[in-house]
């Protein structure tokens, strides 16, 4: 298979799995949980981080993806791509201590388990950031108690980790190592 090929279907996937994310959280989870949309968008940029690791095509990709996410949600400019590379950042540092291969480099299902729960922490840091950057830029009096109410959410949490489990298991099932050339 040729290398460009690969890449291409790469990238295609991603946003299928992007748009999938966006319509499954700005339409079907706000119904059934009441919780608000818009969170899917932080769960998906930090499985992308884990899966593919801090590459300049992932941050890249990530950037693209969060911009037009802002777009179709009207959410206010830079909240998503600022937080974004902060997850990116907070992920890369966390990869300097560990030294953690990408999911896409694991043929190991049982990894899910450790990822899932850096993907939490990286949620946490990416719905901090987005919060520090709207009330700073914004909304000067945005309370502390939106960014809480999401934090100690069990709803929240439950649907949030059901999401990351999801998406890092259709990640690690495409990309898998003996599934897709690495070049």
């Amino acid at each position: 298979m040729d290398c460009s090929i690969s890449y291409g279907m790469k990238r295609i996937a991603i946003i299928g799995v992007w748009l999938a994310v966006l319509v499954v959280d700005g339409i079907v989870l706000p119904a059934l949980t009441g919780r608000p949309a818009g969170l899917g968008v932080m769960v998906f940029l930090a499985a992308l981080a884990i899966t593919f690791g801090i590459q300049r095509w992932v941050i890249g990709l990530g950037i693209v993806l969060a911009g037009l996410t802002e777009l179709m949600l009207g959410i206010y400019f830079g909240t998503i791509i600022g937080a974004w590379l902060v997850l990116a950042w907070g992920w890369h540092l966390l990869n300097r201590f560990l030294n953690m291969k990408p999911v896409s480099e694991n043929d190991s299902w049982p990894v899910l388990a450790p990822f899932t729960l850096f993907g939490l922490a990286l949620f946490l840091l990416g719905e901090s950031a987005s919060w520090a950057i709207s009330r700073f830029a914004y909304e000067p009096g945005l309370s502390p108690a939106t960014l809480f109410q999401i934090v100690r959410s069990p709803v929240i949490f439950c649907v949030v980790t059901v999401e990351l489990v999801v998406i890092l298991f259709i990640f690690h099932f495409i990309y898998s190592a003996r599934n897709i050339n690495h070049a």
